[in-house]
């Protein structure tokens, strides 16, 4: 027989297993802090902590082709490994095909790499052994089957940005994706790709993923919450973007203000809700547009206003300075058809090529004129419909990574345009994302949802998978986008109970349909009327807290946290849809459906009714919790931090005045059990944005807060069993008053220095 380097492979194999055996079993291979890294022959990698594995990769294919490990050699310093893996065989295509290649590990904190390539690679598999856990993120569609609970375990599910899911969706067009996962075994995957890939979650003890790539880029992040886990996540993708204060209080809009035969639409119909609104003494901070307001074709191509918006400049100026508000716009990445804009990808609907630079050039010139009369921010829609995969960018690109790049693509691009005229004072937020995205897109929303109690429910299970996902502010269009704009009262009233507390609180108060009535609120009755001024209120008041959520979410987390997020190892949270964390601080347990009461599950510690702080009641159980139409259930956990205040006005100003100096705060604390603390970091938009941190402690005997020097006058309120002996604020006793009906003691604290308040019990 002749012999050839493939024939010669099993003998050449066996002598570098030999070789190898002396450093393989040599375990751990590779030690840093609490972290090993055990490799076997034959059973693979091993990642540990504490020595208890919670990751295991049993191999890795290419092109198909299995490996086997071969060898260990030390890497470039302590926390390297280089591993020798060597192929079973050809893939069948290429002459040059690899017999061995070098697998790069490197460990730095929490975080592991994984790298490795080849020219002739087009696909990568890995395969881990599954470890009885369960699996969250990779997709805010509700697949499979439109089924709520967000575990993926037992599922196949392909990574590939697309609008529409199986027929009869309860949420359409939610379109953010990532190649990203968490596991309740307590660490994040991202294969940090934008190449189309398939994951197949615990099937035959096993679990796979694959991507149709040229490279191993691959990284497993520890954590024993989400919030951690994301924090590494953020530092390899980069911080998500900020956001301005305006951009976090409520924000009204008409999907359509081009007018009809009963409405004449345009910059006045704006203008005149707004005035409504105002009347009303509903209190808003922005609005947008959306398309049709300008020419071209699709009443869009040329992205400038038309005659029913005819001198933006004014009307606009108006929005700012009357209604204190901010305004922004509909964009689409397409230009349906416009025969004069250069470097559109080919098909009917004139997708702009994002890598073209007169293309480019284009879409800047066109949208300057936008931000020139006042326009701060974007809704961005489009670019997950009829893309053409196919086409040929200027900037080459492999097929499978079109789609999930393009989107990618927008939301930098829409970024680097609003930033040059204005700064960090914009935002922007689409329906469709992919990981990476995060630093240049502000938020995003869980698309054209139906009006209905399952298009609410829906929609609230889209933005439990989106925050797995890692992208920090969701939203949603409070209400419903599609069918009759008039919709049922009480559905109403417990959508706005929701979606106060969103990441972003965007409410759609129109939709001409069979009723004849939009959705506004004077269609309504005085109750509705209310409701409405109350959750406005309310976002108003928590503007503090979500604001330094939204501006921290690098190191804390998702603002919308999914309970096996915070809770990984209850398993009574994996299928759980329905409730979630706001924050830190807030469990949130909306109402879909016409009853007014709901069981709600308290994980483990202890929380507080936020209706009424005198009830407490210990976790790991669930309740049938009873509520009346004004409110939902929503309680506050032992051991955390939040803020209110009045900090912004927007259009609220007309009715209360300018600030002026009178700013304040309130700092609500609530502490654990002794031994027990906790920390907030507040974002103060008074100071510069400085980020100032806040700490709670609890011995046996007292409670300790501290916090640097804030720029408004604030009250702490402590909530408490029993009334204290005394209290200090910075080494001086201070008067003070108990509630006991709330359980609650109150204190003043004068801006400008730093805080300290110590409670005797």
């Amino acid at each position: 027989m002749k012999i050839t380097p493939r024939t010669f492979r099993p003998l050449l194999t066996l002598i570098l297993f030999i070789i190898g055996m002396i450093t393989i079993h040599a375990q751990p291979v590779l030690e840093q802090g609490n972290f090993q890294v055990f490799v076997d022959e034959s059973e693979g990698i091993r990642l540990a902590y504490n020595n208890e594995t919670f990751a295991h990769v049993e191999g890795f294919q290419f092109n198909f082709v299995p490996t086997e490990i071969t060898g260990i050699e030390q890497g470039n310093g302590e926390n390297q490994l280089i591993i020798n893996l060597a192929l079973q065989d050809s893939d069948g295509y290429h002459e040059n095909f690899p017999e061995e290649i070098e697998l790069t590990l490197s460990h730095t904190g929490q975080t592991f790499h994984f790298e490795a390539g080849h020219e002739t690679f087009n696909h990568i598999t890995i395969k881990m052994r599954e470890l009885d856990e369960h699996y969250f993120g990779l997709i805010e569609k509700l697949y499979p089957g439109n089924r709520k609970s967000p575990d993926l375990r037992g599922e196949t599910i392909d990574v590939d940005v697309h609008h529409k899911g199986e027929e009869n969706y309860a949420e359409n067009y939610a379109s953010a994706y990532s190649a990203f996962f968490m596991s309740s075994n307590g660490y994040g995957s991202f294969f940090d790709t934008f190449a189309r890939g398939q994951y197949q979650f615990a099937k035959d003890g096993a679990t796979e993923i694959y991507h149709q790539t040229d490279s191993l880029d691959w990284y497993l992040f520890y954590g024993p919450t989400g919030d951690v886990i994301h924090r590494e996540y953020f530092g390899v993708i980069g911080e998500p973007k900020s956001v301005p204060i305006w951009a976090v209080g409520p924000v009204v809009w008409r999907d359509d203000n081009g007018g009809d035969s009963t409405r004449a639409g345009g910059s006045q119909e704006i203008l005149k809700d707004l005035e409504k609104f105002t009347d009303m003494k509903i209190p808003l901070t922005a609005t947008f547009v959306d398309r049709p307001y300008s020419n071209g074709t699709h009443e869009w191509s040329k992205m400038d206003f038309n005659e029913k918006f005819a001198n933006p400049e004014e009307w606009i100026g108006i929005i700012n300075d009357k209604y204190g508000m901010e305004f922004m716009s509909w964009v689409g990445s397409l230009t349906f058809g416009d025969p004069y804009f250069p470097g559109l990808l080919p098909g009917d609907v004139g997708y702009i090529d994002l890598t073209h630079p007169e293309a480019l050039a284009e879409f800047e010139r066109r949208m300057e004129w936008q931000y020139r009369v006042g326009v701060k921010g974007h809704k961005m829609d489009r670019a997950d419909e009829n893309f053409p995969m196919t086409a040929v960018w200027y900037d080459e690109v492999p097929q499978s990574e079109t789609r999930n790049k393009y989107v990618y693509l927008y939301a930098k691009v829409i970024d680097k345009f609003l930033e040059k005229s204005h700064g960090d004072d914009q935002f922007n937020f689409a329906r469709a994302a992919y990981h990476r995205s995060q630093p240049y897109l502000s938020a995003i929303w869980g698309g054209d949802v139906r009006p209905n109690w399952q298009g609410m429910s829906g929609n609230m299970a889209n933005a439990m998978r989106a925050g797995f996902m890692g992208f920090p502010v969701w939203g949603n269009d409070t209400g419903g986008y599609l069918g009759d704009g008039f919709i049922d009262e009480q559905l109403y009233i417990r959508w706005l109970q929701w979606s106060v507390w969103n990441g972003m609180f965007e409410i759609k108060i129109d939709g001409m349909g069979g009723s004849g009535k939009d959705r506004a609120p004077w269609q309504y009755s005085q109750q509705l009327q209310d409701v409405f001024r109350d959750v406005t209120e309310l976002r108003m008041a928590m503007l503090p807290y979500a604001y330094s959520l939204a501006n921290t979410s690098d190191q804390n987390g998702v603002l919308m946290k999914p309970m096996t997020y915070m809770y990984p190892d209850d398993e009574t949270t994996y299928e759980m849809w329905n409730q979630y964390i706001f924050g830190d601080a807030f469990l949130v347990a909306p109402l879909f459906s016409p009853n007014n009461s709901r069981e709600v599950y308290l994980p483990e510690g202890t929380w507080y009714d936020y209706h009424d702080l005198s009830t407490k009641m210990e976790g790991r159980q669930t309740i049938t919790k009873k509520v009346s139409l004004q409110e939902i259930p929503i309680f506050v956990k032992a051991n955390s931090i939040y803020l209110t205040g009045d900090i912004y006005r927007g259009n609220s100003k007309n009715w209360r005045g300018n600030l002026e100096g009178n700013e304040s705060l309130t700092i609500h604390l609530f502490p654990g059990e002794p031994g027990q603390t906790t920390s907030f970091t507040y974002v103060d938009y008074l100071d510069d944005d400085q980020e100032k941190v806040m700490k709670l402690s609890r011995s046996d005997l007292s409670i300790q807060f501290n916090s640097e020097a804030l720029a408004a006058d604030s009250h702490a309120i402590v909530r408490l069993d029993s009334e204290p002996q005394n209290i200090t604020v910075n080494g001086e006793p201070v008067e003070f008053q108990y509630n006991d009906d709330q359980k609650t003691v109150s204190v003043e604290i004068n801006a400008g220095s730093d805080i300290e308040v110590i409670v005797k019990q």
